[in-house]
């Protein structure tokens, strides 16, 4: 399961093998002296300002999701392209697959022979490669899609 996602729903919902390309809610990070917090954890470190302050160097603590101009955790890209290289069929959902490099990942399973499914109102650049495109709403999309396979 790749995921672009930061909100642990995915492990919630009993996925295994998350990979949380743009980080997780569950853990924060001092900015001055990497001092990590779990998520029940920083709730106390809060301000009068609300600013999260760590509680070893009184640093800026932040939680450990990628902001908007900050590069993907490197890992977190490796482990997505040996995913999508190794899958006969990946299955984008809710996606546009416009914004890289996670965007690529289709192109990935595609080159080692794997094949697509979009599950995503609107285009995609993918719509053409894809062996199934579905453009409704996802959760009544899936649904169908699971009653058929039924």
């Amino acid at each position: 399961m790749i995921t672009q996602n930061i909100d642990r729903l995915h492990r919630a919902a009993g996925s295994r093998n998350v990979v949380e390309v743009h980080g997780s809610i569950e853990t924060s990070t001092c900015r001055g002296c990497g001092a990590s917090y779990g998520l029940d954890e920083v709730d106390d470190l809060f301000d009068d300002e609300g600013v999260a302050i760590c509680a070893s160097c009184a640093g800026a603590v932040k939680p450990d999701v990628v902001l908007f101009g900050e590069m993907l955790p490197e890992e977190a890209m490796r482990r997505a392209q040996g995913l999508a290289a190794e899958a006969d069929l990946m299955l984008c959902i809710g996606s546009s697959l416009v914004v890289h490099p996670v965007a690529a990942l289709p192109q990935v399973t595609m080159a080692a022979g794997g094949r697509l499914a979009i599950v995503t109102q609107g285009e995609t650049p993918y719509d053409g490669e894809a062996v199934l495109k579905l453009d409704g709403e996802v959760d009544e999309e899936l649904g169908a899609l699971l009653r058929a396979l039924a």
